[in-house]
């Protein structure tokens, strides 16, 4: 299946209706990478480090890392995320209000190896995108709006030549879709990642007790490295599933990344979790 550059795909078993968002929560800052206390530092700023092996794994030193990421405090609980490439290069940088949280305020930027802008978008408390994403030229290739149209669909995105002449719907550049490492050639199909995901499912104790059931509707980007990001709430039918659903995401191994005319990128996600009690 063909996907758009970075467009947010919809892997739904019914259209995503537009209306309002019950239960919503905030997005974690990365599968594994949030810690459970934001310290308080009187030095300025105050930064902590953090080393991952290639599975996303946490470990204790740089001798065992893949790469690394660190949080600098800005205060107590935000200021900015940077994520490095295994050759040290600054490869995202993420504003935070909130780290424990996940609630991202300002512009997160992703930069190709060689240093130049690869993507762009601005957060706010109540608005998010559009996301933008740029030839090495510097050159807009993909510009996508968040959100979904009233036939239930995503918006569509209008993506660029390197020239900055726009490229029709048909036209689009040679895509390929993100993999589950690990789950042979069905690991690129969609129902594949929902499977992955139902597995790692565990139903929540005080959602049974309350006999709550039906879908929830997470939203997640598959980062330009494989790895699972900024997984939150776009529906629920309780609160009481929300933490359950999103930890079965967070659950995800690293993907195999996905790719435009050969360079890496990011993609974005929609799937069902559906809870039921049989």
């Amino acid at each position: 299946m063909m996907f758009r550059l970075v467009l947010i795909i919809s892997i739904l078993l019914g259209l995503l209706a537009a209306g309002s968002v019950l239960g919503q929560d905030a997005p974690a800052i990365r599968t594994g990478a949030v810690p459970g206390a934001v310290p308080v530092s009187s030095e300025l700023p105050p930064k902590s480090v953090f080393y991952y092996d290639a599975q996303g794994r946490p470990v204790a030193t740089a001798e065992k890392a893949e790469h690394r990421e660190e949080m600098v405090y800005r205060d107590s609980i935000g200021g900015n995320l940077r994520i490095y490439y295994p050759s040290g290069n600054l490869r995202r940088l993420v504003s935070y209000l909130h780290f424990g949280r996940g609630l991202k305020y300002g512009t997160e930027t992703s930069f190709y190896e060689t240093g130049e802008v690869k993507s762009r978008c601005p957060y706010k408390v109540e608005q998010t995108g559009p996301y933008e994403q740029f030839f090495r030229n510097g050159q807009l290739r993909f510009r996508q709006s968040f959100g979904v149209a009233p036939d239930g669909h995503a918006l569509p995105g209008a993506a660029f030549a390197s020239d900055g002449k726009p490229v029709p719907e048909g036209r689009r550049a040679t895509e390929k879709m993100p993999a589950l490492r690990g789950a042979g050639r069905l690991g690129s199909d969609n129902s594949a990642i929902v499977e992955a995901v139902m597995r790692q499912l565990r139903y929540p104790a005080e959602a049974l007790r309350a006999q709550v059931t039906g879908r929830v509707f997470v939203s997640f980007m598959v980062d330009d490295t494989g790895f699972v990001r900024d997984a939150h709430i776009l529906r629920s039918p309780s609160p009481l599933l929300n933490a359950a659903a999103l930890k079965a995401v967070a659950s995800l191994a690293r993907f195999t990344p996905g790719e435009v005319d050969g360079d890496t990128a990011d993609v974005f996600y929609t799937i069902p979790i559906t809870f039921s009690i049989q």
